[in-house]
């Protein structure tokens, strides 16, 4: 268990929704890079020391994460990264499965055709990359989804993509011992599918994706949990 904790800097209310958003910001990337894990105790003082804030922005984004369940306080002891069970995930993952089916099918058709090629250079790009990074997945996996989910055109829907999103590549940072994997023929159906036009096979297409991800983790995590 590591304890990580930033100058307590006097910053003016009109700039600390901005600066709340930037910490928030960077306290996701640390949990989905794997620098904070289940159990790590985060202090105001010494994570505004390393992100180089004040305390107040930094409390109001753990705030937020506390929210989300990423993180909880403790008695004495600050606030702590949550641990994620694979139930947890688990449910996560129906969530996201039944969301990003319908933002597909919503999707389906209207990905203009410049950002369906940027898409695809990205797959063929990781494609090539034999041992790609947990950074690597999610640049490319969070390209995808998010273009579809940002297309759908419904931005309480993709809001809690992102959210359940977010959640799902904290738990796969938490697991460092696993080698990180990426389905690029899988995506490829996906793409073709929402390129296509038809809703219904496009949601189709985000269901058995979503699927197959599911299945794949629960069976390295505990071969019997369905």
């Amino acid at each position: 268990m590591s304890e990580i904790d930033v100058l307590d800097l006097d910053v003016g209310s009109a700039d600390r929704p901005n600066l709340t958003e930037q910490v928030y910001e960077q306290l996701i990337d640390l949990l989905i890079r794997g620098d904070l894990r289940p159990g790590d105790v985060i202090t105001e003082r010494r994570m505004a020391e390393k992100l180089n804030a004040s305390r107040t922005p930094i409390r109001e984004a753990l705030g937020r994460l506390e929210a989300e369940g990423l993180v909880y306080k403790q008695p004495n002891r600050g606030v702590t990264v949550s641990p994620f069970s694979t139930e947890v995930f688990v449910e996560i993952l129906n969530v996201r499965q039944l969301l990003e089916a319908e933002a597909a099918r919503l999707a389906a058709g209207r990905i203009p055709p410049e950002r369906m090629a940027i898409m695809r250079a990205a797959l063929e790009k990781i494609a090539g990359n034999p041992k790609p990074t947990l950074s690597d997945i999610w640049e490319v996996d969070d390209l995808l989804h998010g273009e579809i989910a940002d297309t759908a055109g419904n931005v309480l829907m993709a809001s809690m993509i992102r959210d359940l999103r977010r959640r799902t590549h904290v738990f796969n940072a938490s697991r460092k011992s696993v080698t990180p994997s990426f389905g690029v023929e899988d995506n490829t159906l996906l793409l073709d599918a929402i390129e296509s036009g038809d809703g219904e096979r496009a949601r189709a297409a985000m269901a058995r994706h979503i699927e197959t991800v599911k299945l794949a983790l629960i069976d390295r995590l505990s071969g019997a949990i369905r």
